[in-house]
């Protein structure tokens, strides 16, 4: 029993080195995540190391984490920029909104469309990186990719968007959720993307 019980191939314990992956991984994303622009090429990186070292079990999680994240830089920088200026807007609107506590229909609904607007932006950012990660695009590219896979997929959007989302209001609740919550919701999200990859890497066999 108590060979069996230290064993490091029982599931106890593959539970438990798969959670420290995860802390490790998240607390990874967050240092390089510290310069703001930088969080798309993290995320990049993130995803990567996920897919493959902790679901799959390939290779050094820091050297594929670095290397991604040094081949990704520049496409994944620009791409930040676009996605964080355009997101900036619903969320400005959005709090102005909330500040003034405004009466009326018209203002709520706005507000409901603000939050909607966001939500999209949070389903179409949850392929874009993951997507960086695996092929290799150009900045255009990527985007048009992003946003035919997008509503493409809707339903493993649609839920990847509520991972994204229950993740930054649990940051904004609780800062100490970055130390596992970025390495959780990439794990969890490659059970949803991997096998639309996987269909794509056979179509190019």
């Amino acid at each position: 029993m108590g060979r069996r019980f230290f064993n490091p191939d029982t599931g106890i314990w593959r539970f438990f080195g798969k959670a420290g992956d995860i802390v490790v991984l998240s607390l990874l994303w967050a240092l390089c995540s510290v310069p703001v622009l930088t969080a798309g090429v993290a995320s990049t990186a993130l995803y990567d190391s996920a897919a493959h070292c902790i679901r799959r079990g390939e290779g050094s999680m820091f050297s594929r984490f670095f290397g991604t994240f040094r081949r990704e830089l520049k496409t994944a920088g620009l791409t930040m920029l676009l996605w964080g200026a355009i997101a900036a807007v619903p969320v400005f609107l959005y709090h102005r909104l909330s500040l003034s506590q405004p009466d009326g229909q018209v203002v709520s609904i706005f507000s409901m469309l603000m939050l909607l607007l966001l939500y999209c932006i949070l389903g179409i950012l949850s392929w874009i990186f993951p997507l960086l990660s695996r092929f290799r695009f150009g900045f255009l590219g990527l985007q048009q990719t992003a946003l035919r896979m997008a509503p493409g997929n809707i339903l493993r959007t649609a839920v990847m968007a509520v991972l994204l989302g229950c993740g930054i209001l649990l940051f904004f609740r609780n800062v100490l959720s970055v130390f596992f919550t970025p390495g959780l919701i990439a794990w969890l999200s490659t059970f949803l993307i991997e096998p639309v990859f996987e269909k794509y890497e056979e179509g190019e066999d």
